[in-house]
């Protein structure tokens, strides 16, 4: 077994030396690839990719060698685009060609997710599951999921003031709870919902897992053939266990749904109408089932998990900019007369807490560095050449902090800025994707973002927690690495504002 492992490791090596050597891009004589680190013979950047907080190296490497950057790891070719205005020349006036994604091994084969709308390749069957989201997402259809959206977010203003110190499983339950039943009819569970953990589990390895450079394989595909056993090869093992994950998330909703229908016992959501309208079609394609299936699960596992993380920001910021809050609290005070709760008729009339959870989108970018586009065929921009094949992402870190787009002091949490004319709007920069592989789900997420923040401010003030002798103990925390940015688990005080609050909160009725 011994010398069988080191015949392995000695034939990879081999074939890592002659796949450096001959998988360097034929650029054409008058052209030039995008500026980046200087390679290091066979591999290239290797060890120029972070492996932890990857937007601040790629911020560093776009400080250095401006709008466009390029990385060469084993052959692989990053490209990395760091200015709205080539995000804009590439993914969206060039977007026949920057629609597709590359097929990372360690996600797509290994853990089994390719069926996500997310990471699908570009053509007929992504524009299947496309058009299947849009059916039931565009901004009207979004409407009838605003009764959903207040009936959890008044059961968050119930949690919260029960047990205010779980505010971070209160928002994940939240946010479970509206896309469960959206996507499905399902009424989870109180506490520790089965159909929530597989979710997290799962989005937390996709996470992981859907970072350039995170493993190995993505970058020298034939690894996916190497035996779990073989030294080096924990990926393999790791992937088994995140692909039950996956597979849980996907079947086991479906397969409630589909006994409820069954029995007559259906809720109406997302995948039932779906699946009805099918029933009733004639010739239907064999395959469009798994289409509804498919589409649901990415509705379930992406609507709710990033929620969840920009919400966590949220209330972080809230502690961190205390004179955010109190603006809101006043807006939203003279708003609602201290008498009602907040309803999506609301919105109009309260720019600034609009201006706040769209500052949560842009001041941490859930996802940094963007979901990876892949070039088809080689093209140019200023000169520089792209190789086919490419893995091209969309710098959204350093999109959203644009000061001619969103004015001075990025790194500061300052909703103000929207309320100048002329910022641009963090939805349409990069927070949802670009071009064509923009977020279909981003009108119901702004407007479940848009409820909570102006439930919870209204009723709750949000501060640093104190110690015994009365002094304030800032949070703690960490901003995570990965596909994902939000900040670890911390600990802050969310308290009643008034009588009026716990009285608004106890009148809520009980069914809801």
């Amino acid at each position: 077994m011994v010398s069988l492992s080191i015949e392995l490791l000695l034939l990879g090596a081999a074939i890592l030396v002659v796949y450096g050597l001959f998988s360097k891009p034929r650029v054409p004589k008058s052209l030039r690839l995008p500026p980046g680190p200087p390679p290091k013979p066979i591999i290239g950047n290797a060890l120029d990719m972070p492996k932890y907080l990857e937007w601040e190296t790629y911020a560093k490497y776009a400080k250095q060698y401006g709008e466009i950057t390029y990385l060469n790891v084993f052959g692989t070719h990053l490209v990395f685009l760091n200015s709205r205005r080539m995000v804009h020349e590439l993914f969206e006036k060039r977007s026949s060609i920057y629609s597709d994604r590359t097929t990372f091994p360690m996600i797509v084969d290994l853990m089994g997710f390719g069926w996500a709308l997310t990471f699908q390749g570009y053509g007929e069957w992504w524009r299947r599951h496309r058009r299947a989201m849009h059916d039931k997402f565009h901004p009207s259809a979004v409407e009838v999921y605003k009764p959903i959206q207040i009936k959890h977010t008044r059961d968050l203003l119930r949690r919260l003031h029960k047990a205010p110190e779980d505010f971070i499983k209160h928002i994940r339950h939240t946010a479970g709870a509206i896309i469960m039943e959206v996507a499905y009819g399902i009424n989870i569970k109180s506490e520790n919902d089965p159909y929530i953990h597989a979710a997290e589990e799962a989005m937390n390895a996709v996470g992981e897992a859907a970072v350039p450079g995170r493993f190995m394989v993505d970058m020298i595909p034939w690894m996916k053939y190497i035996p779990e056993w073989v030294p080096g090869a924990s990926f393999k093992k790791q992937a088994r266990i995140w692909r039950k994950y996956i597979l849980d998330m996907v079947d086991l909703p479906f397969e409630h749904v589909k006994m409820q229908m069954a029995n007559g016992t259906t809720q109406p959501s997302f995948m039932s109408t779906h699946l009805e309208r099918l029933a009733a079609t004639k010739d239907a394609p064999a395959d469009a089932e798994q289409v509804i299936k498919n589409t649901a699960a990415v509705i379930y596992a992406a609507g709710s998990d990033t929620t969840v993380k920009t919400l966590t920001t949220f209330v972080l910021a809230m502690v961190l900019f205390p004179d955010v809050q109190k603006k809101v609290q006043e807006e939203l005070d003279a708003v609602l007369g201290g008498v009602r709760l907040p309803e999506f008729e609301d919105m109009a009339a309260l720019p600034y807490t609009i201006a706040t959870y769209k500052e949560a989108m842009r001041w941490h970018a859930l996802v940094p560095m963007g979901v990876a586009h892949a070039a088809t065929q080689d093209d140019v921009i200023d000169g520089y050449f792209i190789p086919k094949g490419a893995i091209v992402f969309g710098n959204s870190w350093l999109l959203l902090r644009e000061e001619a787009d969103f004015g001075p002091d990025t790194d500061k949490f300052d909703p103000g800025r929207f309320m100048e004319p002329g910022r641009r709007d963090p939805g349409q920069t990069g927070a949802f994707g670009y071009g064509r592989r923009v977020c279909p789900g981003r009108y119901m997420a702004e407007n479940s973002l848009f409820i909570a923040v102006a439930s919870i401010l209204q009723n709750f003030d949000i501060t640093p927690v104190r110690d015994s002798s009365g002094k304030e103990i800032m949070p703690e925390y960490e901003w995570t690495s990965g596909l994902f940015l939000s900040p670890t688990d911390y600990q802050c005080a969310i308290k009643l504002r008034s009588k009026a609050a716990e009285d608004r909160i106890l009148s809520i009725p009980a069914e809801v």
